[in-house]
């Protein structure tokens, strides 16, 4: 399964949630960090035995985008990660725009993130309907949208949401499955994703949504998971980490049935008893 995870405006924390995604499932993952604009990952994370060292500066997404200009295989992607944590290995992204100004097409990166036999979690950043990562997005059984709770972040996601969904459907020649996604404090969750729901409901992509997912606010939780700090029952029970693997669920329901309604109280209620003992 191939899950994008973008957002439309600076800082809603699409990175973040892509680690967590990654971080919180069972099974392997591959995290891959492919914003065109550059990212940190490899700056806030700690290698496992790297006693504070970052991962290696090679390989990272634009070896992995090269190397898919010629070659796609199932293991193409897990060949070119580095190990994290768990069963979770990461892909960085490059560090500066004008590293990738070499990749004037992405589709290879997206066939290869596709046919990958591991589950990946794309990191795209921003997005727009003409942005290099488009064809990322396009293949994706899910499109995670990032964004804070306040009107002004939600009704921007609203607008970003209208313009790219045609666009990938064009592409992908189906409608995309899409998942707007909260980052809220667990406490006002329920409240906050009935609000956004309401925000989206007379959108002209509406049809495309399937359910509003939500994000903890954790940044205790944050810091634990870059440092790896993530194993254990206490650290996999971080608000962080509870809510992602809640999120995951539903992403996996969204891809396998489509679009679907699932009550926002009923998510928040799934929080409750995930990550915890039977």
């Amino acid at each position: 399964m191939l899950i994008a995870v973008c957002c439309d405006r600076g800082a809603p924390g699409s990175t973040t949630t892509s680690l967590a995604l990654g971080v919180s499932m069972p099974e392997p993952t591959i995290v891959v960090e492919a914003d065109p604009y550059g990212g940190d990952l490899a700056l806030r994370c700690v290698a496992p035995g790297g006693h504070g060292e970052a991962f290696p500066p090679t390989p990272t997404v634009l070896t992995l985008a090269t190397e898919a200009r010629t070659t796609v295989t199932p293991g193409l992607a897990a060949g070119k990660a580095h190990e994290f944590t768990g069963s979770t290995r990461v892909v960085p992204g490059h560090f500066s725009a004008e590293q990738a100004a070499g990749v004037k097409n992405w589709a290879p990166l997206a066939e290869a993130l596709r046919a990958s036999a591991s589950r990946v979690v794309a990191d795209l950043g921003r997005i727009h309907s003409s942005s290099p990562t488009i064809p990322v997005a396009a293949a994706a059984d899910v499109v995670v949208m990032m964004t804070r709770p306040e009107v002004g972040a939600v009704m921007h996601l609203k607008d970003r949401l209208e313009r790219l969904a045609p666009v990938l459907a064009n592409i992908r020649n189906a409608p995309p499955v899409v998942v707007p996604v909260v980052v809220t404090p667990k406490r006002i969750a329920g409240a906050v994703l009935e609000h956004v729901g309401r925000m989206l409901a007379p959108s002209n992509a509406a049809g495309v949504i399937a359910g509003i997912g939500w994000i903890a606010l954790d940044p205790t939780g944050v810091e634990a998971m870059h440092t790896g700090q993530v194993g254990g029952k206490k650290n996999a029970r971080t608000p962080l980490l509870k809510s992602a693997g809640v999120l995951n669920d539903q992403i996996n329901q969204a891809a396998g049935v489509g679009p679907y309604g699932t009550p926002e109280a009923a998510q928040v209620d799934a929080y409750a008893g995930h990550g915890e003992e039977a």
